[in-house]
């Protein structure tokens, strides 16, 4: 089972500067065409404009773990590599995985970069989140 949660906020930069309406809508339109072009690979994948801020939001499941194309890693990736002011979270758990069978992975974008963090909240998923039986 492959299973992803995640959302980022869209920002072209990371400062209070000036910043051009116009650059900040070729950003915004540079992530929803690439979002656009992922669908319909991918469950629940959006962005979305809320309040004068642009947002994505992604989640899903999956029976195995899907392409490099259409992971929500490289997705989220892609997004901080497009808009590097950009910052959100990315949750996932992947029961195929070698290291990382019974626990979430997260990853923490923030200044276009993504990192993989331990989780401290939900894993190990047997016994904080389900019992043994369950799976």
């Amino acid at each position: 089972m492959y299973q992803y949660h995640g959302w980022a906020v869209i920002l072209e930069n990371t400062g209070d500067g000036e910043t051009s309406n116009e650059r900040v809508n070729i950003v915004f339109e540079t992530v929803k065409n690439y979002i656009e072009s992922l669908k319909p690979s991918v469950d629940v994948l959006d962005v979305k404009a809320i309040n004068g801020q642009y947002h994505l939001w992604m989640t899903g499941l999956w029976n195995r773990e899907p392409s490099l194309k259409f992971t929500p890693v490289e997705i989220m990736k892609n997004v901080g590599s497009i808009a590097p002011g950009s910052y959100g979270m990315l949750y996932v758990f992947n029961d195929e995985h070698p290291e990382y069978f019974n626990e979430f992975s997260v990853y923490v974008l923030s200044r276009g970069r993504l990192e993989q963090k331990y989780d401290p909240f939900l894993s190990p998923l047997i016994p904080v989140v389900a019992d043994d039986s369950e799976f």
